[in-house]
């Protein structure tokens, strides 16, 4: 699903005058399937002791001890690393839990980044809290290799499959010890009840971002009774992730979640806003999708310049992040652009794939079901690359990392995601978001049954990238009075294309 971070600056000022006033939406009826299990808690575990110490000069840092196995809460220990930014304002409102996303994204040393850049009144109300998931960063580390070797060779070349397949393989075959069946989100959620108890919480204030989205949506739906407000940032279609909807079980999970189609959608607007801007894109003249097309096709017969089919599409997928690359992406593609060498549509051998971590297949690879037919794959690549030009394949295989994967974790959690709670949900997301689309956020939206949508007129993933005075304000807003912007409210970005 391709989460990987970026490094924007924050949240911006909080403003109220770039989106609709805010007002109490009302509560959604939930539907729950009678027949479906309850779901394992923490099972008595016991609530870790933090004490704090003062860390990177502002903060407080504490370690916590939490079980390996919820099945078995007094036994082998695992210690969480966790920081707290302290509220500013005596009258604090609680804590805020924050994850930044993934998965295998280290907690505590993005709050250090990105805690002093939230609003104000969000910082003077709430002590910002977050932590290293099990397995990840200062936490109770896996035993992967540190940086896993990227795939080698091309799925889609007959010489080359073999080749492909074993070296997806080899980081997973890599991993060893126990903890590498217990690191699926659903028990980061119980830890995560944990570290609310820690912290003297009754219920949970939580922002996530991105795959922190998922393990909102697993904690709400773990402990539905222990939630006060929670808002998601750029959302994942949690049905896509686990399991698939019916009929879609056997595709992999960036086909269920269709990532491809937002990002040929965000290639279209690039083209559109690149039009619009004239002389301040370098690739504006004649018909920037034609141009495109033929440079692709150029790329088919061989490198130009050191640029390969793989890292152009590298350098697009980065630029989707955040409309401050696009000036480059538009310098990059006009350097390139010459006579076409081929048949416009000549199809991608060379897909890019990105290199995961190997924190993020530890929990990507536990947390889905994923197809396990090399077959199949090839087979679906034929339609995909069809039916979504240019990043169709890329979704087809860039979880072929976790096929084989030597570990699985029983106590993941596949849904229910509807299960009754007090308060409703706030879903933010981009309008142009390539990583979780906004489809997909609507997706979530009903699945989780009482979620108010807040979309955001720009392009790139998260408001981490995406800044918006106004979805800044509308987010502060809920968690301070738990009022949800009213429905089909949009909120303006704070940067365009092209304009710097």
């Amino acid at each position: 699903m391709n989460l990987r971070r970026r490094w924007p600056a924050l949240l911006g000022v909080v403003l109220l005058a770039a989106c609709s006033t805010p007002a109490q939406a009302p509560p959604v009826p939930q539907t729950v399937d009678p027949a479906a299990p309850a779901a394992l808690g923490t099972n008595g575990a016991a609530v870790p002791e933090l004490r704090w110490n003062p860390c990177h000069q502002t903060f407080q840092c504490a370690t916590a001890a939490v079980p390996l196995s919820y099945r078995e809460p007094a036994a082998s220990p695992l210690s969480l690393s966790v920081i707290k930014l302290p509220a500013t304002d005596p009258g604090r409102l609680g804590s805020l839990f924050v994850n930044f996303g993934g998965p295998g994204t280290d907690g505590v040393g993005e709050l250090v980044h990105f805690g002093p850049k939230y609003p104000e009144e969000l910082r003077a109300r709430f002590d910002l809290v977050s932590f290293d998931p099990r397995g990840i960063g200062a936490s109770s580390p896996i035993a992967c290799p540190a940086r896993p070797v990227p795939p080698s060779g091309s799925p889609l070349r007959p010489d080359q499959r073999e080749a492909f397949y074993a070296t997806s393989a080899a980081p997973g075959k890599a991993c060893t010890g126990e903890l590498l069946g217990h690191v699926s989100t659903a028990n980061v959620a119980r830890d995560m009840d944990l570290l609310r108890q820690s912290v003297g919480e009754q219920s949970l204030n939580f922002l996530g971002y991105s795959y922190g989205t998922y393990l909102g949506s697993t904690y709400v739906n773990l402990f539905p009774g222990n939630v006060r407000a929670m808002t998601l940032d750029g959302t994942l279609d949690l049905v896509a992730n686990a399991t698939g909807a019916p009929g879609q079980e056997n595709a992999p999970v960036d086909v269920r979640a269709d990532t491809a189609g937002a990002q040929l959608a965000e290639l279209d607007s690039f083209f559109d806003e690149c039009v619009k801007a004239g002389p301040r894109c370098a690739f504006s003249a004649g018909d920037p999708g034609q141009k495109f097309a033929e440079i692709m096709a150029r790329l088919s017969h061989g490198p130009i310049g050191g640029t390969t089919t793989a890292s152009l599409l590298k350098t697009v997928d980065s630029a989707f992040y955040q409309v401050g690359r696009w000036k480059r992406l538009g310098e990059t593609l006009n350097a390139l652009t010459g006579p076409s060498r081929g048949a416009v549509g000549t199809p991608v051998l060379d897909p890019y794939l990105a290199t995961h971590s190997a924190g993020f297949l530890a929990v990507q690879c536990a947390d889905s079901e994923i197809p396990q037919d090399q077959a199949a794959y090839g087979k679906l690549a034929v339609s995909e690359a069809q039916r979504v030009p240019y990043f169709g394949l890329g979704a087809v295989f860039s979880m072929a990392q976790c096929l084989g994967w030597p570990a699985r974790d029983e106590d993941r959690y596949l849904g229910p995601w509807n299960r009754p709670r007090a308060n409703p949900i706030l879903i933010v997301n981009s309008r142009y978001d390539p990583a979780t689309p906004l489809h997909n956020a609507e997706a979530a939206a009903k699945q989780l049954g009482n979620a108010s949508l807040l979309v955001v007129d720009g392009w790139g993933h998260t408001s981490l990238n995406v800044h918006s005075a106004c979805a800044s304000a509308a987010m502060t807003s809920y968690f301070t009075t738990l009022a949800t912007p009213a429905p089909g409210t949009t909120c303006a970005p704070d940067a365009f294309p092209f304009t710097s």
